[in-house]
């Protein structure tokens, strides 16, 4: 069972480029705001992680469906972002995503 404890807000940030004289440029806009839970990953879901080359530190959870594309998104939680590691799974009516935290 999982629980119902959603109780901080994130931000999803949407990936914008734009190609100008000196090539493409990267900017991240804020995108809309949603209730979450952050939970940090255990040692053994980080080492299964880890041997399929893919860093893990978090894992996100959200209320319903949150649609999350890999390398187009990012979560901005209380200050710090965190890059989709995976695509996100939908487990009894919530949305769990893996993260790494960023620099």
């Amino acid at each position: 069972m999982i629980t119902n404890f959603i109780k901080t807000k994130c931000t999803i940030q949407n990936k914008s480029s734009t190609t100008g004289a000196m090539g493409e440029t990267e900017a991240w806009v804020n995108g809309e705001t949603r209730w979450c839970r952050r939970i940090s990953v255990d040692v053994i879901t980080r080492t299964a992680f880890m041997q399929n080359n893919t860093i893990v530190t978090d894992k996100f959870l959200f209320d319903g469906i949150v649609t999350l594309s890999l390398g187009k998104q990012r979560i901005c939680y209380q200050g710090v972002i965190y890059e989709l590691a995976e695509s996100a799974q939908y487990v009894e009516g919530k949305t769990i995503v893996m993260t790494k935290r960023g620099g």
